[in-house]
């Protein structure tokens, strides 16, 4: 609360956004470079999975883990447990959260290593974040970004985090009063990767989660060559079925966490990640009325995959 209050101070005070442009791009940067540097993370080879909640994040893990799996000629399924293993920092805990400045500590977490099997992709690290693109911090980074129909957002919120937590502050009784809440900040996420896309000096590339989930094998491939590694159509499709929705509910009855990150919830982590479920909660006017409130913001709803 407090970095938060300093922070809206300084926006109000004469050059106080250069002055914090400036300490981010020196101070805060220096910590982050060196942060990496001691933990032997290369930037260029530092995957980042940039995702507003509930968007498939985890999924896209659990294909990857999967995949580094069968490329050891590991029959059996990674689960969400060995999958945290292998991709074990959360970005803005481990290497800078953001939400602890100007006061810090810069990161909560020291960093863990990840599993040297991702050298055989590429890359040194796969961390995730459900923030803002950060222009400062990912400018070397290949940048995946998973995006979500904000109605199906709002379900899938609701249904994992709402509906199941009575004490929780500022809850909500309705997937509409969910999208009331983080509409704003819907709109900041995906606009902040979308114009980071287009801007041309980063590396990002943007898969809705409704074709990851529908094409998963297409997708994953998609992501492997991007990455500048060539997968076999053989290991991708065994990656795909060891990585079912299916399989991970029944590692978390037997007590694995998908996201050991989060706090005092009950219950599974999925629900059942269908596409389409917003429309047993937004009518017609509902879904003319969130048309119009996007595309006030320049996004058109209609380019989302609703069904």
């Amino acid at each position: 609360m407090l970095n938060q209050l300093i922070r809206d101070f300084g926006k109000k005070i004469p050059f106080g956004g250069a002055v914090d442009t400036a300490v981010r791009y020196s101070t805060y940067q220096t910590h982050y470079k060196s942060l990496l540097k001691s933990n032997n993370i290369c930037e260029e080879d530092m995957l980042v999975i940039g995702t507003i909640a509930r968007s498939g994040t985890h999924y896209m893990m659990i294909l990857l883990a999967n995949y580094l799996a069968k490329l050891d000629d590991i029959n059996s399924s990674i689960g969400p447990s060995e999958m945290n293993e292998i991709f074990p920092n959360n970005w803005h805990l481990h290497y800078m959260s953001y939400h602890k400045l100007p006061l810090g500590p810069f990161n909560l977490l020291e960093p863990k290593n990840p599993n040297a099997n991702i050298k055989k992709i590429g890359l040194t690290e796969v961390t995730r974040s459900h923030s803002l693109f950060q222009k400062i911090y990912w400018r070397k980074s290949p940048v995946l970004h998973l995006y979500r129909n904000p109605l199906d957002y709002a379900v899938s919120l609701y249904n994992y985090k709402h509906k199941k937590r009575p004490d929780l502050p500022n809850r909500c009784a309705s997937p509409n009063e969910v999208l009331e809440l983080k509409f704003q900040n819907y709109v900041a996420m995906y606009k902040s990767y979308q114009d980071a896309a287009k801007d041309g000096k980063y590396t990002v590339l943007r898969i809705s989660y409704e074709n990851l989930i529908t094409h998963p094998a297409f997708y994953l491939t998609a992501v492997l060559q991007w990455l500048g590694h060539e997968p076999t159509k053989e290991v991708i499709e065994s990656t795909v079925i060891a990585s079912s929705i299916n399989k991970i509910k029944t590692a978390e009855q037997a007590g694995a966490k998908v996201n050991p990150d989060a706090i005092d919830l009950k219950g599974s982590f999925i629900s059942s990640g269908q596409i389409g479920q917003w429309k047993n909660h937004f009518d017609s006017k509902l879904l003319s009325k969130w048309t119009e409130a996007f595309y006030k913001e320049g996004i058109d709803l209609n380019t989302f995959i609703l069904e």
